[in-house]
């Protein structure tokens, strides 16, 4: 085995070389995270050049340092590619990292390539040695070597790319430079070479060659002159940076000279460190009294924990900071700013420092609080006119109503007494009433739902059963257009307190507005209640299968007289009101009500509100409050249903003329009990009355097996005939009340009254009859086939049946045999419409029927006349009264 030793100059050159190479290749790579620095890719070849090229010649000159007494000589072509290896693992690692970042994982990554890179570069150089004798290596010092050559390179790629100042730079140099040299003269420990031949001398028993001083003297002088010219590029791009910060500089100052307000830069802390002549201007403190946080002290106090709040979240995110606070002037006075300040980030991209404006808009505050002002008293005054127009159109609605009924009762008095001198004034004061009337129903709906004056009454609800009778009510007129009504109620609805009466208008409006928009779909009402912080809520959420709405119409829905757009209203109608006024009712009981949709996709309304509503008190139930009547009658009993004292008592002297005797209540839930105890021949209801309206009481009459077939007429001001029919009313009449329509109502109503069923599985025909017998006064039922219609007919008794023969599910033949094997079906007039040819056999089994009539050959009018034929000599039928 040889004896080795070394050089301490070549060793000490070595190390030199290392430092040297470090500081230019931190000082090189630094520059290729700077946003203004020129190609990145040049700066990343260059530092690679001078990190793996000094490396290099760190270990050549270590080598040529090495001294083993027997002549050594290198391979050119294995000594180039030692130096390759390390330039392109050096090339390699930086690229790396610049792409992706110093995080650890790939700074792990990189720092590890580069480092077994630098290793297979010594490893190479010294298989480059060609010495007449053995080479050897001890595994656990090759190791060794390998791992300080990893860490070296991971620490070197971590103090290329953080932020570093020149001195930590030339500090960072020298760590990074020793720990090279170690890692090459730790593999060098691990080399045992053994002699070959005889006459090796001991180790330094002749001084160094002149030809191995010269070599390394070379390689360190090349070193050192790329190294040198690396360093001045540096130097020359500093020179460059710092002539591009001298015009940014100047760039600044002119933008402080031009912005509208004062200018301010902090640390990256928030505090003032350096003089704000601005900031002195506006807030007259000195730089002692505003250095640091200082400035606090001139922000209003009501406004501080925003700012503050603000600019903590803008310092956790590096993003801008905007706020508007008070400032206190120099005078005392407080003035109104905008602020908005960014940060200034270094290479590294932390913050350095923010720079800021001071804007003031106290004149625009003060603009806006003269708009705001404006607009508030606009508001109040526009609240005002239309709570006065409100209250006035009630007001005088109802004598008006009063002066007409009153007009008409004393024309047919004075006819009868031959007064005809009377009769023509009396007329004229009917007429011009009914034209007053008609001017403020008009201007009542224009404020009705602007007047914000509406009183609100909580009352004790279980909302199941309320959801329940809700869409029992209105699921007729859902099924309308062949649409399914489904139910998804939890099971833990519970018990609300709220505004019962405006709840059911809520839910009618929505349930009718997405039955109005679907056809042959599915309307889905979805209840629950779910906790909240201040206490739960309930949702009702109404979705439907129909036409859907664009973003666009979904923008103006809850506008008032706004609907989705033209075509809309003329093909289904309204006024756009219902669904303004359903978001009103919300706001009303505390709530609120949204819209989602996709155009041909379906709509969902999702009403929203509390379970107990704030505010007033849950209302009592009370006894039945009675209005008296006329005990004698020879025509039967006959209910008034209304809240208005005026109207009921023109209701009952009216009824007395007709030989009808009448009993009145002055609310729905009176109305109720009067019906079941009574048993009157018909009801007259009205529909706006408070706690129960009068939707809620014909619901719940046709639900009770004591007073379903009891006749109900609607008499409102909000008279909806088709939800009226849909709910089972006989008719529907408008007020002020038209008393020769009534009096022809009354004439065809009696005991167990009922109405006319068309059965058809034709929907065409089944609407052409119900437009024909309409006019001429009947309301109408339809069934799509039999076994419907029987359902139809267990609900109510019809007054007579309209029957198609061919159909699905049940035929004619079928519904006939069942209808009058039915307790008192055999009473019920049932006319046989069909397009078939009826064969004797048929004609035999059809002998139940009253008539048979062939379509085609029968015109409708020819079907409406013999239907008020049989409804003449079956008085039973009743008709709904219509403008037509």
């Amino acid at each position: 085995m040889i004896h080795t030793g070394y050089s301490p100059a070549l060793v000490a050159l070595s190390i030199v070389i290392a430092v040297f190479a470090s500081y230019a290749a931190l000082d090189l790579g630094a520059r290729i995270r700077q946003p203004d620095s020129g190609p990145r890719w040049a700066w990343a070849a260059a530092a690679a050049c001078a990190m793996g090229g000094g490396i290099w010649a760190m270990h050549f000159v270590g080598m040529l340092a090495f001294e083993m007494g027997m002549p050594a000589r290198y391979d050119l072509g294995t000594t180039v590619l030692s130096l390759l290896i390390a330039v392109g693992s050096t090339a390699a690692a930086f690229a790396w990292v610049a792409r992706e970042g110093i995080a650890t994982a790939p700074l792990l990554v990189a720092g590890s390539a580069m480092g077994l890179g630098v290793a297979a570069m010594h490893y190479t150089g010294m298989a480059a040695m060609r010495v007449p004798g053995n080479l050897a290596y001890d595994p656990r010092i090759v190791a060794a070597s390998v791992a300080i050559a990893v860490t070296a390179s991971t620490a070197a790629l971590w103090l290329t790319f953080r932020r570093n100042r020149p001195w930590q730079r030339l500090m960072a140099a020298g760590v990074m430079g020793l720990a090279v040299a170690g890692m090459h003269y730790t593999g060098m420990a691990a080399a045992t070479f053994t002699a070959e031949e005889a006459g090796a001398h001991p180790a330094h028993a002749a001084i160094l060659s002149t030809g191995q001083q010269d070599l390394a003297l070379a390689v360190a002088g090349i070193t050192f002159v790329v190294l040198f010219l690396a360093m001045m590029a540096g130097s020359f791009d500093q020179r460059r940076t710092q002539r591009r910060l001298h015009v940014s500089e100047a760039r600044f100052r002119s933008a402080v000279r031009a912005v509208d307000g004062v200018m301010w830069t902090t640390n990256a802390a928030g505090d003032f460190i350096e003089e704000q002549p601005g900031w002195e201007q506006i807030t007259g403190h000195t730089f002692a009294e505003y250095r640091g946080r200082g400035w606090a002290k001139a922000i209003h106090p009501e406004d501080f924990p925003e700012t503050n709040r603000i600019w903590q979240e803008a310092s956790r995110t590096g993003g801008a900071y905007a706020v508007e606070h008070r400032v206190r002037a120099s005078d005392g006075s407080w003035r109104h700013y905008a602020v908005r300040a960014v940060p200034v980030r270094d290479a590294d991209g932390a913050i350095r420092e923010w720079v800021g404006v001071h804007a003031d808009v106290s004149a625009r505050h003060a603009h806006e609080a003269a708009l705001r002002d404006a607009r508030d008293a606009a508001e109040a005054a526009n609240r005002a006119k239309s709570a006065f127009l409100a209250n006035m159109s009630h007001e005088l609605r109802t004598p008006l109503s009063a002066v007409i009924g009153y007009a008409e009762m004393l024309q047919e008095e004075a006819e009868d007494l031959g007064q005809d001198t009377f009769q023509a004034d009396l007329g004229k004061i009917r007429s011009n009433a009914q034209h007053l009337l008609g001017l403020i129903n008009d201007v009542l709906d224009l404020s009705k739902v602007e007047a914000e004056k509406m009183d609100v009454l909580a009352e004790d609800v279980a909302v199941e059963a309320f959801v329940r009778d809700a869409a029992a009510t209105v699921e007729g007129l859902v099924a309308k257009k062949g649409n399914r009504l489904v139910l998804d109620l939890a099971p833990d609805l519970g018990h609300a307190q709220t505004d019962a009466v405006k709840l059911r208008q809520c839910l009618f409006n929505l349930l009718g507005n997405a039955a109005k928009f679907t056809e042959g779909g599915t309307v889905t009402l979805r209840v629950r209640r779910e906790p909240g912080p201040h206490g739960d809520r309930l949702t009702f959420a109404v979705s439907d299968t129909g036409i859907g709405m664009t973003p666009e119409q979904l923008a103006g829905l809850f506008q008032r007289f706004v609907q989705a757009d033209e075509s809309t209203t003329r093909k289904y109608g309204g006024t756009g009101l219902g669904l303004a006024l359903t978001k009103a009712f919300a706001n009303l009981m505390g709530g609120d009500v949204s819209a989602d949709s996709a155009e041909g996709r379906g709509t969902t309304f999702t009403l929203t509100l509390p379970a107990t509503m704030p505010g007033p008190e849950i209302a009592d139930g009370h006894p039945p409050a009675l209005h008296g009547g006329t005990a004698d009658g020879t025509r039967g009993l006959v209910l008034v249903v209304d809240d208005e004292s005026s109207q009921r008592e023109l209701m009952i002297r009216f009824l007395a003329r007709q030989g009808f005797a009448a009993q009145a209540a002055v609310d729905g839930r009176s109305g109720l009990e009067l019906a079941r105890q009574l048993q009157p021949v018909a009801v007259l209801l009205d529909v706006m009355m408070p706690e129960m309206d009068g939707w809620a009481v014909l619901a719940a009459l046709k639900r009770d097996e004591a007073t379903r077939d009891i006749p109900v007429i609607m008499v409102s001001f909000v008279a909806d005939a088709a939800l009226g029919a849909a709910l089972g009313a006989a008719g529907s009449l408008p007020k002020p009340v038209d008393w020769s329509r009534l009096k022809g109502v009354l004439d065809r109503i009696g005991a167990g009254a009922g109405d006319v069923l068309v059965v058809d599985d034709d929907t065409e025909m089944r609407r052409r009859l119900r437009t024909v017998l309409g006019r001429q006064g009947f309301a109408v039922r339809e069934a799509g086939d039999g076994a419907e219609a029987l359902a139809s007919v267990r609900a109510a008794r019809p007054g007579l049946v309209l029957l198609d023969l061919t159909m699905p599910v049940m035929d004619g033949f079928a519904f006939l045999r069942a209808l009058r094997a039915m307790p008192g079906g055999d009473e019920v007039p049932v006319v046989v419409l069909s397009a078939r040819d009826v064969s004797e056999e048929e004609r035999h089994n059809l002998s139940a029927a009253d008539r048979i009539l062939r379509k085609g050959d029968a015109s409708l009018q020819d079907v409406a006349a013999e239907v008020g034929r049989l409804g003449r000599l079956n008085p039973s039928i009743p008709v709904r009264a219509t403008d037509g």
